[in-house]
């Protein structure tokens, strides 16, 4: 068995090292950069999204885990949903104040009908009694 010396053994190392650099960079060089621009939120020269990445591939972290634009989205769907309900409930207080209002219109209408019947009504007594005045000199 063959002894391994120190310094072989740190050019062991150095060589293992740079080679896993390589490949990180490899991996970067390969990544849609419309993903790293979802990930991130701007557009940016492409070696500082590909350092991005590759510090992330370093860090073992699960880079696209999350779109920037994922929660916005689902608060601006939360935020539709609540104006369509609050729209729906006004059209229904809409509705039901035109329908009071047709209902008041209404009243109004059958009152102006009866006053118009109690005012000829009291013209025709009126001239009854000043016929009958007029016979009894």
């Amino acid at each position: 068995m063959a002894k391994v010396n120190h310094s072989d053994h740190n050019h062991f190392l150095f060589r293992s090292q740079a080679r896993d650099e390589v490949i990180t960079v490899l991996k970067a060089e390969k990544i849609d950069l419309a993903l790293l621009e979802a990930k991130y939120g701007f557009v940016t020269p492409q070696k500082v999204l590909q350092a991005l990445q590759r510090d992330a591939i370093q860090g073992k972290s699960d880079v696209f885990q999350e779109d920037i634009y994922e929660k916005p989205m689902v608060e601006l769907d939360k935020l539709v949903e609540k104006q369509r309900g609050t729209h729906r409930r006004m059209l229904e207080q809409l509705l039901m104040v035109e329908q009071a209002h047709k209902q008041a219109l209404y009243k109004l209408e059958d009152e102006k009908r009866n006053h118009g019947e109690f005012m000829r009504k009291s013209d025709e007594f009126t001239n009854l009694l000043e016929q009958e005045r007029e016979r009894f000199p």
